[in-house]
């Protein structure tokens, strides 16, 4: 984001997953973490992130990438000049049935997934095997940009 270091990110969190505790201001300063310490070439303007059910998803994915599958994360990139960074949605259920079967954390797992979104709206993709790569390497070390900076949301989820 090209900001400097006093000014922080406009993010709107909308909260569809009502099993899901989460702290909006948290999560703002995970992609004010990210901006300010993650080497990216970050996204101007306001970031939409929507945490949504399964279902929701799935019907999000059949809609704009004819998948009827259910998915961890979806990106839109937004327009800067319209001071739109762009949204990531996001599927707590799948953060959670992942670090079930993993024996991960789930703050982690969630995180990871609001990680991929912001990833690609710097710019990474992960559609063939080198972009995969360099996106995999992005995200260990935004990952651990924000465990070095303690700004790993702590997030819950309640069934």
């Amino acid at each position: 984001m090209n900001e400097s270091p006093n000014e922080s990110k406009r993010v709107q969190v909308s909260n569809a997953c009502p099993q899901l505790q989460a702290n909006p201001k948290q999560i703002e300063r995970l992609f004010t973490v990210l901006d300010r310490f993650g080497g990216f070439d970050a996204p101007s303007g306001e970031l939409s992130i929507a945490f949504l059910s399964k279902e929701e998803i799935a019907l999000v994915h059949h809609r704009f990438m004819q998948d009827d599958s259910v998915t961890d994360v979806i990106t839109f990139p937004g327009d800067p000049k319209d001071g739109i960074a762009g949204e990531i949605c996001v599927c707590p259920q799948v953060a959670l049935d992942y670090s079930k079967i993993h024996q991960t954390n789930f703050s982690e797992e969630l995180s990871l997934y609001l990680t991929h979104g912001y990833l690609h709206l710097c710019g990474f993709d992960d559609i063939n095997d080198d972009d995969r790569s360099e996106m995999r390497k992005a995200e260990t070390n935004a990952m651990s940009t924000l465990k070095e900076h303690n700004a790993i949301p702590a997030f819950e989820f309640q069934p």
